[in-house]
């Protein structure tokens, strides 16, 4: 077995599901090749054992001891080398399985690091899930196979030959019925293939859904949605399980012809068998071995079948995988996209940064909040200052002199961090989370209001917290996730409604540290809380385009538009100047919202 994982998966060959099939198992050729050798000395051996008896059963008759004897140590050495070659084979097996998958794994998990949010982006979290569940595993098992595939191959026609040499009438029946046999069995191959394909697309279509509704289940308890997406998810079982039926139906003629196919080409031989031995045409030893010996391809002709379904599983889950690999990068990084030219890096501390897709303009060394008319053109504003998306053709987003695509994407990602709306938690501890912060680490945690959460949990900063962290509240994950971002102190932070969660009165707190700690370095919020925008230095309005900028209060006294987002119409009788620079402004209908979801 190679060491796992191997230090170098490789460049696949993704032209073709079957051509990435023999790019494997060409990566780990010499598994492979032992395999198979292994799987020819341990199935020819047992194809000689049934010519052995035939042959020891003829001794008998004659009474020749000698000969007895010399079959009898045959027959020993055969079974010893069947056993041993038997475990060999079947070690090869395993390990052509497991260095088939982990290839695979690595390869996937690989490109989906250079994805990055991409993947995310353009594949369902269940497509990925069946990709890691499934798919690589029915690659496995395709290699898996090749042993015994191989084996069964060659005592096919080591005992071909020899029926052929004992009674060519006998061997005919056997040489010609196994190869019709099989040409009865491959048109199934077809409609097994296509109904894999259809139970497969299912099947991710079904985990995609099961996944989005664990992750929303909060949500959906809070809204009384459960029942709404239970009754989706039965739905969708249902259609994996009518699909599944339908690919069950055809692997069941399949097994079934396994069983009635090499069952006729016995009987057959048996019947010819007994008619040359009446007539004395062959020996009664002989027709112990013809009969031996037809029974015993019964499991080379099995083995064909299985390895035609595993291959074809196999060239499905291929091209799902291959389907994945293929994908490209949105963004183009420096050197690989066309004309672009790589210049010095700007300083992201005294230069101003423009999104001329909406002209808007982020002054440097300030705490810029962004009121957007809908949370979505919100998040695209963010996804282009950050570059993880690209403005449309002709337009860029510029930082000084220059544009965010002529920045190496490494350098970048120094530079400038994002926390999205709805970020993607690892399995990890509070003290990983803010470990980049070192020293800072006491004025993170509190600049993020999440010093309570911290001493609640049971082990503190040690605390081990699950995948997307499910043991906290929605208030605890977000404070928790703002202390990770600040944790770097990057020149540009770019937030993304990062206290939607939370309780105004912790909102209040986290807009004072946060204007504190970003003292000097450059801030972008989208928001429309009016706690986090009157400590902002500036703010803009965005529909469609910047449509006006100022100071909160100036914005409140000056936008109708404004006024109207921020407020929700819930105090559109007060004065704006009892909202502005005043302490924390009366709770409007969204912050009662966030205190009833609150998780502070």
């Amino acid at each position: 077995m190679l060491d796992l994982p191997v230090v170098r998966p490789g460049v696949p060959d993704l032209r073709s599901a079957r051509r990435f099939l023999i790019w494997i198992a060409r990566r780990q050729l010499g598994v492979v090749t032992s395999g198979a050798l292994f799987g020819v000395a341990w199935m020819t051996s047992q194809a000689a054992i049934p010519l052995v008896l035939g042959a020891a059963l003829g001794a008998t008759v004659r009474r020749d001891r000698s000969q007895i004897l010399l079959w009898s140590l045959v027959l020993l050495g055969l079974g010893i080398t069947q056993a041993v070659a038997g475990i060999l084979r079947h070690r090869r097996a395993v390990a052509n399985f497991l260095n088939a998958v982990s290839r695979v794994e690595q390869l996937v998990a690989r490109h989906a690091c250079h994805l990055g949010g991409d993947l995310a982006r353009r594949v369902a979290a269940g497509e990925v899930a069946s990709l890691g569940s499934s798919d690589m595993e029915r690659i496995g098992e395709a290699l898996d196979v090749t042993a015994r595939a191989a084996g069964a191959l060659a005592s096919f026609l080591a005992v071909s030959i020899v029926l052929l040499v004992l009674s060519p009438a006998l061997g005919a029946v056997v040489v010609l019925g196994v190869p019709l046999a099989m040409a009865l069995v491959v048109p199934l191959v077809r409609p097994l293939e296509r109904r894999q394909t259809a139970e497969r697309e299912t099947r991710a279509e079904a985990s995609s859904l099961a996944s989005d509704t664990v992750t929303g289940l909060r949500v959906l308890r809070g809204l009384g949605g459960e029942n709404v997406f239970a009754s989706r998810f039965e739905r969708a079982s249902e259609v994996v399980a009518g699909a599944s039926i339908r690919t069950a139906t055809v692997q069941s003629y399949l097994d079934g012809a396994q069983v009635l196919l090499p069952g006729v080409l016995v009987v057959a031989v048996t019947w010819l068998g007994a008619r040359y031995a009446i007539h004395r045409s062959i020996s009664p030893g002989e027709l112990v071995a013809f009969y031996a010996s037809a029974a015993f391809l019964l499991i080379p002709m099995q083995t064909f079948v299985e390895a035609f379904s595993k291959w074809t599983a196999a060239l499905v889950a291929s091209r799902r995988i291959i389907g994945v690999l293929s994908m490209q990068r949105a963004l183009l990084d420096v050197g690989t996209a066309a004309g672009a030219s790589v210049v010095a890096t700007p300083d992201f501390l005294r230069e101003t940064l423009t999104d001329e897709l909406t002209n808007t303009v982020i002054a440097p060394g300030l705490l810029t909040a962004v009121v957007p008319a809908t949370p979505e053109e919100g998040s695209a504003l963010l996804d282009r200052l950050g570059r993880f998306d690209d403005p449309p053709d002709g337009k860029a987003v510029v930082i000084g002199s220059r544009t965010l695509d002529q920045i190496p994407l490494r350098m970048l990602r120094r530079q400038v961090v994002m926390l999205e709306r709805s970020p993607v938690e690892l399995a990890t501890t509070p003290a990983e989370v803010v470990a980049p912060a070192g020293d800072r680490t006491a004025e993170v945690i509190e600049a993020a209001a999440a010093g309570e959460l911290i001493d609640g949990l049971p082990d503190g900063l040690a605390t081990p917290l699950p995948e997307r962290w499910r043991s906290l509240s929605g208030g605890q994950r977000q404070r928790l996730a703002l202390a990770q971002a600040l944790a770097g102190d990057p020149d540009v932070l770019l937030l993304d409604d990062p206290t939607s969660a939370v309780d105004a009165h912790t909102e209040s707190a986290i807009a004072d540290r946060l204007r504190r700690i970003r003292a000097g370095r450059t801030t972008v919020i989208t928001t429309t809380s009016p706690l986090l925008l009157d400590r902002a230095d500036r703010v803009v309005l965005l529909d469609g385009e910047a449509v006006a900028c100022g100071t909160h209060t100036e914005m409140l006294q000056g936008e109708e538009r404004y006024r109207a987002i921020v407020l929700r119409g819930a105090e559109a009788d007060m004065k704006p100047a009892a909202l502005s620079h005043s302490g924390p402004p009366p709770a409007t209908q969204a912050d009662r919202r966030r205190d009833g979801e609150g998780g502070s």
